[in-house]
């Protein structure tokens, strides 16, 4: 049965305030926050215990996504720093995590996230992992046994209602943010506060991450790190002078994989992304050796002067295009319109007189128009150029499929190579900052 409590519908001014100033800053940065399994929620008060480490910018994101007035429990580590008015404004409340509890500290903390849930609010509790993956007997014990004891002195009659809270943060700006409520944990102790929060603890520990890859998915990465680590290595070893070595029998250490591993039940974002990064680099090397090979084969059927002729024709011949594109512009738009533009299947001849007949109504036009602002003399001359414009955008954009596009692909073998490094780079750079966050 849940516990009355004086729910407050209307939280202060001020954290209304810095809530809408949040709620605006991801609005314009076009970044939405998705609330899964919201529903679980009980209408009274809550502790969410969220299952990663304390991140002033998460609790700005629970803040801003939920209605109701949340309070953030943390450690003063992880609002150090911060600006204290939106701290004292959003009711964030510092707990004495280091030393044992009992002085004065712990005391007006505890007062404080009294008072919150007494009056209907959800406490938020955040993790804190060791290097194993297991949740430290540090700060996040302090401040969940901080919190479980305010549950037994504002309802001494019930236990508390602790729901595990899961986020995914994607790197990409322009991503949503996935946050899931999990169900609440299932309690039996009685209303001994230390029996309670062990038992807690205890639940804790099963509470899987939802948005964690699964056991294959994770396998297939940890290869496809060794496989890149092995490549690496292989290209330092061939680079220096002496006897090549092979790096074949190179497996990663018991150490790093486990790293993998408890990020994985942690930040899960981060090997998404190392996971996307990999898959870009190799999709980057299928291209470049696939137009690599288009112009090692096409490229050879024309002779020098027709590869000169070809690029000097599609940079001398640009601006002719361009000005013949902008002259059919508006026809091109009628036909499309008129369903006209596509080639047939089979020649039509009344297809073919309603083209030239649209044509020919856009040239009369333009020329009607350039006599209007220019005078005759103008627009005889621009008459002429009408057709002949029209004529050599035909010829140019068969040059770029036939030609251009075929020199091109020796360029694009190489900016794709370019890419490729890019990515791999950009792998082993996030891979190195995982396993020395991780360790």
């Amino acid at each position: 049965m849940s516990p009355r409590t004086n729910t407050t519908t209307n939280p202060p001014a001020s954290y209304r305030l810095i809530r809408s100033s949040i709620r605006a800053r991801l609005a314009l940065s076009r970044r939405s926050v998705r609330l899964m399994g919201a529903e679980r929620l009980p209408d009274s008060a809550a502790i969410l215990y969220v299952c990663h480490p304390a991140d002033f910018d998460d609790a700005l994101v629970l803040i801003a996504a939920l209605d109701r007035p949340v309070v953030c429990l943390a450690g003063r580590a992880e609002i150090a720093g911060h600006p204290s008015m939106i701290e004292s404004g959003l009711g964030m409340i510092a707990a004495p995590v280091e030393g044992s509890s009992g002085g004065p500290l712990w005391h007006a903390a505890l007062r404080s996230c009294t008072a919150a849930l007494t009056a209907g609010m959800l406490v938020v509790v955040f993790s804190q992992w060791s290097n194993s993956g297991q949740p430290v007997h540090q700060h996040s014990d302090a401040a969940l046994k901080l919190a479980c004891e305010a549950w037994a002195s504002a309802f001494p009659e019930h236990l508390p209602p602790v729901m595990p809270v899961h986020r995914f943060r994607p790197e990409a700006r322009r991503q949503e943010i996935l946050i899931h409520f999990g169900d609440p944990l299932r309690l039996d102790a009685d209303e001994d506060p230390a029996l309670v929060e062990q038992q807690v603890r205890a639940a804790l520990a099963e509470a899987h991450n939802v948005f964690s890859l699964d056991a294959a998915l994770l396998g297939r990465l940890i290869q496809e790190v060794e496989r890149d680590l092995r490549e690496r290595l292989q290209q330092q070893w061939s680079s220096r002078p002496g006897r090549p070595r092979k790096a074949d029998g190179f497996r990663l250490s018991p150490l790093a994989a486990e790293t993998l591993r408890r990020v994985n039940r942690v930040e899960p974002e981060s090997l998404v992304a190392l996971n996307e990064l990999s898959h870009a680099e190799r999709e980057a090397r299928r291209e470049s050796a696939l137009a690599n090979l288009r112009a090692q084969i096409e490229v050879k059927q024309f002779s020098a002067a027709q590869r000169i002729l070809g690029w000097s024709e599609s940079v001398v011949g640009f601006p002719i295009a361009l000005y013949g594109a902008v002259n059919h512009l508006f026809g091109a738009v009628l036909l499309l319109a008129g369903g006209l533009f596509k080639r047939d299947a089979q020649p039509l001849l009344g297809r073919w007189i309603a083209r030239g007949l649209i044509v020919l109504g856009c040239y009369t036009g333009q020329v009607a128009l350039m006599n209007h602002f220019f005078g005759r003399a103008a627009a005889g001359y621009y008459a002429v150029t009408l057709p002949l414009s029209g004529a050599y955008l035909a010829r140019y954009v068969w040059l770029i499929q036939r030609r251009t596009r075929v020199l091109m692909a020796g360029t694009r073998s190489a900016m794709m190579q370019a890419l490729a490094d890019k990515n791999r780079g950009k792998f082993f750079e996030k891979l190195d900052n995982i396993l020395v966050s991780g360790h």
